[in-house]
């Protein structure tokens, strides 16, 4: 039995790897349904085997071995004024697939192993044909998938720590039409970073988890296609800097059946300040952006042995600034509502969850005609909103 769960999870994660991983947003925490459901939490109180990718000092909180799969479905949308013309984004459904492995070792009982596949980074943004921004941007796909081995260490049955290596694999794909000729390019590349967590309980209802995540360097290549026009050539490089993250979570059970997590995460996007481009586009597009904060809530509440209960909420700031706002990125500050029942029988959890991401508005902004230099849009972004659902499933063992 056991080695047919994992021949069937090993299975899983190589059909998940080989589908295109994409987001509404640059920053991604949709890692396990249980953690969307509770606003993206899970750092301080361990729910299933995705504390991979928060925080996995929680390894040493699972018993035995378990494995987690599963996607989030993600369709963001933005309405775009241009100079008074209104523009949106398409509404298209971009899969975000994840899968976990823990087991604690057989030989040393305060060792535990893991490796997942998730998504940190992303960004989907489609515009319909002719309109009116074409010239600067038609679309951008920012796509990546990690792989992160883990070990962590229980040295007391109160304090944990883990690290782990990040290896990501990405991808660079956008297109514009300045007059009559197309600038495109479709590359990908890789970069490797570290993660460390650590984990203290306090004592049965309080427990404090904080995680750290690396920048990292990641230069991609592949094809690109010169303002100028003509034939697409290969050699084209793109390099850009990924931010580090910290994360201080806090975990309160005030019942065996009732939990609560509140996070902060720290996010040093001033790393991201440029991206570089080199053959046969040749050019360095200034982004500068801040450091963001943001701060996560979520519950769950088992109702029954089988039914569990959740909700979350989430503020999180935009790293863009008002002078280097971009049509890649339309959106600002966002409130993410957060809901979702998790499911119970043996060794088996379902996991749903349904979040509504709605971000405000952004006004009066000059963006820079790629066509004409030296002329700006005046653009507007408003009615930011994504929707996002998905299903995971784990099994113990």
């Amino acid at each position: 039995m056991k080695r047919a769960v994992v021949a069937v999870c090993c299975n899983l994660v190589l059909c998940l790897l080989a589908t295109s991983v994409h987001a509404g947003g640059f920053a991604l925490y949709e890692w396990s349904n249980r953690g969307v459901a509770m606003g993206t939490t899970g750092y301080a109180i361990a729910g299933d085997a995705s504390v991979i990718a928060t925080n996995p000092a929680l390894m040493t909180k699972l018993e035995g071995s378990h494995a987690l799969a599963g996607a989030v479905l993600i369709s963001p949308q933005s309405t775009v004024m241009v100079d008074g013309q209104k523009n949106k984004t398409k509404a298209n459904i971009y899969t975000v697939p994840h899968a976990y492995y823990t087991r604690q070792s057989e030989s040393n009982e305060r060792v535990w192993l893991g490796v997942g596949m998730f998504t940190r980074f992303g960004l989907g943004t489609h515009y319909k044909s002719n309109w009116s921004g074409k010239d600067t941007l038609q679309y951008v796909d920012l796509e990546s998938v990690s792989l992160n081995p883990t070990v962590a260490f229980k040295f007391t049955d109160q304090l944990s720590v883990a690290g782990g290596i990040e290896i990501l694999r990405g991808g660079i794909k956008q297109k514009s039409e300045p007059g009559a000729s197309v600038v495109s390019a479709d590359t990908i590349g890789y970069a490797i970073g570290g993660n460390l967590g650590v984990h203290y309980q306090v004592d049965d209802q309080w427990s404090v988890g904080l995680a750290w995540r690396s920048s990292m360097d990641m230069q991609t290549e592949g094809k690109g296609e010169h303002p100028l026009g003509g034939t697409t050539s290969t050699g084209q490089s793109i390099w850009a800097n990924l931010p580090a993250s910290y994360v201080v979570g806090i975990g309160y059970q005030p019942a065996e059946n009732w939990s609560w997590e509140f996070d902060i995460v720290h996010t040093r996007w001033e790393a991201f300040d440029t991206m570089s481009y080199s053959a046969p586009i040749n050019t360095v597009k200034t982004y500068d952006y801040k450091n963001t904060w943001r701060f996560q809530l979520g519950t769950e509440y088992w109702a029954t042995d089988w039914l569990a209960v959740r909700f979350g909420y989430v503020y999180d700031q935009t790293p863009t600034r008002s002078g280097y706002s971009s049509f890649m990125l339309p959106c600002n500050d966002r409130q993410l509502y957060s809901t979702g029942l998790g499911f119970r029988h043996d060794a088996w959890t379902v996991d749903w969850a349904f979040m509504y991401v709605k971000a405000k508005e952004r006004k009066n902004l000059r963006i820079a005609n790629a066509a004409v230099p030296g002329t700006y849009y005046n653009v507007d972004f408003k009615d930011g909103k994504t929707w996002i659902t998905g299903l995971s499933v784990g099994y113990a063992f």
